[in-house]
């Protein structure tokens, strides 16, 4: 599995690469300790570019935490990731990829970069008492939910899920690890469309599989990764 830093990239996998590159860092797990100290030293310097952490026992059988709600109570869970987690504040998101009844899809545009809606899974997204926010259903609710106010499409219905993507970043001098759960949805061409001006959105666009290589350019890492796996 992958969780960027913005255009930078941390993966766990079974073995070290057989051809590292300059710019590749690679530590071989073993404890907490050792494995936050090199994120650390990764995270500081800018000409690493991939993290690699090497835990053996990853196996194919092992179920991939990218796709898990909730995240970390699931024992499948490589314990290195479950530790690497800890060094973050966690919030748990939920969006999702609409397309219509044209094939075309929607994106909306903010601070400078073409992106998919989404926003984080809260207290309003339960359905019912004993619910959390880590349950499947509360992120399905989430992502509906996000779609409908950052676009102003009202018709919107889940068809499947996708890969959870997961990225780092800072906010009030604090690390913050975001998994966002994805969703597959319908949606109608003739709903209008508004941005939600309020949350940074000036433009919602439904966009042509033809014309998504232009979205792929001025889009987040994150994105472009699912964009490439779900479309292409």
């Amino acid at each position: 599995m992958k969780i960027f830093l913005n255009d930078r990239v941390v993966e766990f996998v079974p073995n070290a690469p057989s051809n590292p590159l300059p710019t590749d860092m690679i530590t071989e797990y073993e404890n907490a300790g050792k494995l936050e100290e090199a994120w650390l030293d990764f995270e500081r310097y800018d000409q690493y570019r991939k993290f690699f952490v090497v835990d053996r026992s990853v196996a194919p059988d092992n179920p991939d935490p990218g796709n898990l709600l909730p995240l970390l109570s699931y024992p499948g869970v490589l314990q290195s990731f479950r530790e690497f987690t800890t060094f973050f504040k966690y919030i748990p998101a939920a969006g999702g990829l609409v397309k219509n009844e044209k094939g075309e899809y929607l994106f909306i545009h903010r601070l400078g970069f073409w992106d998919l809606p989404k926003g984080k899974i809260d207290k309003k997204d339960l359905s019912f008492p004993g619910m959390t926010i880590h349950d499947q259903e509360a992120a399905r609710n989430a992502a509906v939910r996000e779609v409908t106010e950052e676009t102003g499409i009202k018709t919107v219905s889940i068809t499947g899920n996708l890969p959870s993507t997961w990225h780092i970043y800072t906010a009030k001098e604090k690390r913050i690890l975001k998994q966002t759960a994805w969703f597959q949805m319908a949606g109608d061409s003739s709903d209008t469309l508004k941005p939600q001006t309020s949350e940074g959105i000036f433009l919602v666009k439904w966009t042509p599989p033809n014309a998504i290589h232009c979205i792929l350019t001025h889009t987040y890492a994150s994105i472009r990764e699912l964009l490439l796996e779900v479309i292409f």
